[in-house]
């Protein structure tokens, strides 16, 4: 369990790290990762204004964020809860499977993100 918990801790670091970096650069320079869908189609792809809607959290501007994605903000807990479960039983368990509540946790979450893809791309 402890090398488990090791592997966890070590990746959520890096994560963290990565998240952390990116915003710097963000802030000092402007210029982040265009969005390969909308450079292509002109449309706005379920995760478009991820990147606004996470530096509107850091500087906790919630109407903001949810301005810039609003399915993806609502759908934060979720993915937070089903993220932090996985990550417990993996720790305590060694072993990465889903349990029914979060099968169609993530179901629910896909099937919500593609709707709002194309309804914000109508209106």
């Amino acid at each position: 369990m402890g090398k488990r918990l090791r592997r966890v801790c070590l990746g959520a670091g890096i994560l963290l790290l990565c998240g952390l970096a990116y915003a710097l650069w963000l802030r000092a320079g402007g210029f982040g990762i265009p969005c390969i869908f909308h450079t292509l189609t002109g449309l706005d792809c379920p995760s478009c204004g991820v990147t606004r809607m996470c530096m509107a959290l850091l500087r906790l501007d919630f109407e903001a964020a949810f301005g810039y994605n609003a399915a993806i903000f609502c759908l934060l807990p979720l993915g937070i809860a089903v993220a932090a479960r996985q990550t417990y039983i993996y720790v305590r368990y060694g072993r990465v499977r889903l349990e029914r509540w979060a099968t169609a946790a993530v179901v629910l979450m896909i099937v919500v993100l593609l709707v709002f893809g194309v309804v914000r791309n109508l209106v």
